[in-house]
């Protein structure tokens, strides 16, 4: 059991390091795309063709890998008042609160498969970049299987805490 703990961890570690990147590449990009698109059209009144959809599909991968991030991070907007006042069934409410969100994520994998698949977005365009729709919609199932793997994480930190046979190493922030 303690080397799968400790591969989930590493593989935790590891999309948790490739998220923070991408965030920070993506947050960049957004912000040189909307100052492009502001100065091509009302300064030069030359509309870039395309820089409305760029920002559309940054900011919804934005959104579902901060979601994501914030799952791993425990940064998840909560009223933890309840929880704090479990006493000694506040490991079991954490459990329970993780594995609602596995299934949340499970649940949404499989339908965001079936709809990246389906035949309706597989066959159209995006209206302005002309790329396949399923590229950018594909967020929904790759956030939800990160989702999924900081939810294993976070479930056996949880399990292990207080385990003397067993240490976490430190977390990144």
């Amino acid at each position: 059991m303690r080397s799968v703990a400790i591969f989930i961890q590493n593989i935790s570690n590891f999309l948790d390091r490739m998220i923070v990147v991408i965030l920070q590449f993506s947050v960049g990009v957004l912000i040189l795309d909307l100052n492009l698109a502001v100065l091509f059209r009302y300064v030069l009144k030359l509309p870039i063709i395309g820089t409305q959809e760029i920002a559309l599909f940054l900011l919804a991968w934005i959104t579902f890998l901060g979601a994501s991030l914030s799952i791993k991070h425990h940064s998840m907007v909560a009223v933890t008042i309840l929880l704090e006042k479990l006493g000694k069934f506040e490991k079991g409410a954490q459990l329970f609160i993780q594995l609602f969100i596995f299934l949340f994520s499970l649940f949404f994998v499989i339908y965001g498969y079936q709809w990246v698949t389906s035949p309706n977005v597989l066959q159209i365009k995006t209206s302005a970049l002309q790329i396949p729709a399923w590229i950018p919609y594909s967020i929904v199932p790759v956030s939800m299987i990160i989702t999924m793997i900081f939810t294993i994480h976070n479930i056996l930190q949880i399990l292990f805490r207080n385990s003397s046979d067993f240490k976490w190493e430190e977390e990144m922030f």
